[in-house]
């Protein structure tokens, strides 16, 4: 959705920190494969190897240093991905809070990101249903 707004290097960790999100509870499912490809799109990222993976120390130290709104940009996308699959259990839970206290975001700002992406998952849903 507003992934565009990432620096070159902002769009790279960010595909790296999917991958690791992604990874986070040791199933890597389709779905979350899928958002991955078309976040590539979104960013004209032409392609992306697993191998290309950064650490999570590298990505939070891209993140620690951009904006406000890039991080929360990055957080709400991250939790979308994390939902792609129907469900976040504890361990993907964990992951992203860890995350985002490592780039200098609250508890309150993950809460609001979870309550606005599942809103808008809900409407979606709603919207595929009506037109299906």
């Amino acid at each position: 959705m507003f992934l565009s707004r990432l620096s070159k290097k902002e769009k790279e960790a960010f595909i790296s920190l999917s991958v690791h999100a992604s990874n986070s509870n040791d199933v890597f499912a389709n779905e979350e494969k899928v958002m991955i490809q078309e976040y590539c799109k979104e960013m004209d990222i032409p392609s992306w190897n697993i191998e290309d993976t950064i650490s999570m120390d590298e990505i939070v130290d891209v993140f620690k240093q951009s904006e406000l709104s890039v991080k929360k940009i990055v957080l709400l996308e991250t939790l979308g991905l994390l939902y792609s699959d129907g469900e976040v259990d504890d361990s993907e839970k964990k992951f992203i809070n860890e995350y985002a206290k490592k780039i200098g975001l609250t508890d309150e700002d993950v809460e609001k990101q979870t309550i606005v992406i599942k809103e808008y998952l809900d409407a979606l849903k709603k919207v595929t249903e009506a037109i299906s």
